[in-house]
């Protein structure tokens, strides 16, 4: 009887997080964090290495271009719930160019027949020590209002279009 990939494998914690994995001897002696601790860690790196290489404007404008591919769970609750809302325009990963400054790219920005709003998801983890204020301050000077949406609400909200489009009224 041959033996399944299953049955030799062993589980594996990650010392960060606690994950349980279950992988193949070789490849638990080869790693030591889980696939999303370890790219939690090498991400800014990749980003000061573009930065450092082509410039921080260059690596900011690509960091948007791959959370535009490849939005957020949150994000993609959210685009979903967009979708349902009629008499409203939106763009993903709308960008704010700013004169002398780096360019801020807004989640959401909606449009609707009397205002432009910027709609921004905020996820527990990645959002856990913004500067929320400078970021806000920066965003009335180009939306009509700001709405900011926690991942708590995203999740508990069981009707989200019609929540959202509470808050666009």
């Amino acid at each position: 009887m041959i033996q399944t990939d299953k049955r030799r494998r062993m589980p594996h914690i990650c010392p960060d997080c606690g994950c349980v994995r279950r992988l193949k001897p070789s490849d638990a002696a080869k790693t030591k964090k889980c696939l999303r601790c370890h790219c939690r860690e090498i991400a800014p790196l990749g980003f000061a290495a573009t930065a450092a290489r082509k410039g921080r404007d260059f690596a900011i404008r690509a960091a948007a271009r791959k959370r535009k591919q490849c939005p957020s769970s949150l994000e993609q609750r959210v685009e979903a719930a967009l979708r349902e809302i009629p008499g409203i325009a939106w763009e993903r990963e709308y960008t704010v160019e700013r004169p002398d400054h780096n360019p801020y790219f807004v989640d959401f920005a909606v449009t609707t027949s009397r205002y432009r709003i910027a709609l921004e998801v905020n996820g527990a983890y990645a959002h856990r020590s913004d500067g929320e204020r400078l970021r806000d301050d920066t965003l009335f000077l180009y939306f009509d209002d700001v709405i900011i949406l926690t991942e708590a609400e995203i999740k508990k909200t069981p009707n989200l279009p019609a929540y959202i489009q509470k808050l666009l009224a």
